[in-house]
């Protein structure tokens, strides 16, 4: 979700450095959060920002785990989502989605609790468009890069995985892609640089990287037709 159909630069991201500010003093800048999310293993925003928070010297007892997820969801979520996640702009056109639901059985798996998916969906009117949502209270702690959460969605949408593309914007996505033996389509969010940051998921699996989400189509058309010299 984040980085393929929502731009989280504002909020998603900001929340990261402000909650880590909050105890530490001074927040991580966008670059040192890229690069977390870069060597993987980073897909939960709160456990990101503990990590932060410990590196900053900043002892459990002083800030627990529990602290900095309440602190960061004042931040993302607000009382009664009026917080950063109602700021988010759209990274997909939404003819993209009403394409590509004419066409594929679409789901979405991602590391937001369930309930901040959906309220985005219907935020964007894209829930009709999306009718599997695998959100974090269902993968049980397995997240990406472990592929249980894009299991879940193929046993929902009653899909192989050798036929099932998807599609994310970090090296954990593409992890989780490979593992679940689905095709890896990296997909660079706003912010990017293209060349960059598609070498980092082309390394991680990505078969293809795509600049923009709405040449999904596109792409998949190909897929169709067994042409992928693209």
């Amino acid at each position: 979700m984040d980085g393929v159909l929502v731009d989280v630069r504002g909020s998603y991201r900001r929340a990261i450095t402000e909650t880590v500010a909050h105890f530490a003093g001074e927040g991580p800048t966008p670059e040192q959060i890229q690069a977390k999310k870069d060597a993987g293993g980073f897909n939960n925003d709160w456990v990101l920002s503990e990590a932060f928070v410990r590196e900053a010297g900043v002892a459990e007892a002083d800030a627990p785990f529990e602290a900095i997820k309440d602190r960061f969801n004042q931040i993302y979520q607000g009382t009664k989502y009026d917080g950063l996640i109602a700021t988010e702009p759209p990274a997909i056109q939404t003819s993209t989605l009403e394409d590509l639901v004419q066409r594929y059985k679409l789901a979405l798996v991602t590391g937001r609790p369930e309930a901040d998916a959906l309220w985005t969906l219907r935020r964007f009117e894209w829930h009709g468009h999306i009718p599997v949502v695998v959100g974090m209270d269902r993968q049980a702690g397995r997240e990406k890069p472990d592929p249980y959460g894009l299991e879940l969605a193929l046993a929902d949408l009653g899909v192989e995985a050798e036929e099932a593309v998807y599609a994310g914007d970090t090296v954990d996505d593409m992890r989780a892609a490979v593992a679940a033996g689905c095709v890896a389509v990296g997909v660079v969010p706003p912010g990017l640089d293209v060349l960059e940051h598609g070498r980092t998921l082309m390394g991680a699996g990505a078969r293809v990287v795509l600049s923009t989400p709405d040449t999904l189509p596109a792409l998949l058309a190909t897929f169709d037709s067994g042409d992928t010299s693209e």
